[in-house]
């Protein structure tokens, strides 16, 4: 009310002051903690540009010198794919169970 009537003048409350600067500090501190977790939770995303093995290189080389390049990678890439179809298949070489059985004169229990 003197504030209003222009009597006295406002005057800060020093423990209201106080209370202020430790809540902001206190913020402060949780907002770090809170970021610090978050920066751990995160997994690191590392990308890597593909790295062709053979690479081919832009000159002005003649045109023929670049297809036999690119015909040579091709290749390599068929035999690849090629080896791939047989990756999880048994060979043709294994002997039947049954054969190997009938050679060692183990007959089937019933």
């Amino acid at each position: 009310m003197l504030r209003l009537f222009g009597i006295k003048d406002y005057e800060v409350c020093q423990s209201c002051e106080t209370l202020k600067q430790q809540l902001a500090y206190e913020r402060d501190e949780k907002k770090q903690l809170t970021e610090t977790l978050l920066s751990i939770i995160k997994p690191k995303v590392i990308e890597a540009a593909p790295i062709e093995l053979n690479q081919i290189q832009q000159s002005s080389a003649l045109f023929s010198r670049r297809r036999v390049a690119l015909e040579t990678r091709d290749r390599e890439e068929a035999k690849i794919l090629q080896e791939a179809k047989h990756l999880g298949k048994p060979d043709d070489k294994l002997v039947d169970i049954n054969s190997l059985e009938h050679e060692l004169g183990i007959e089937k229990e019933a």
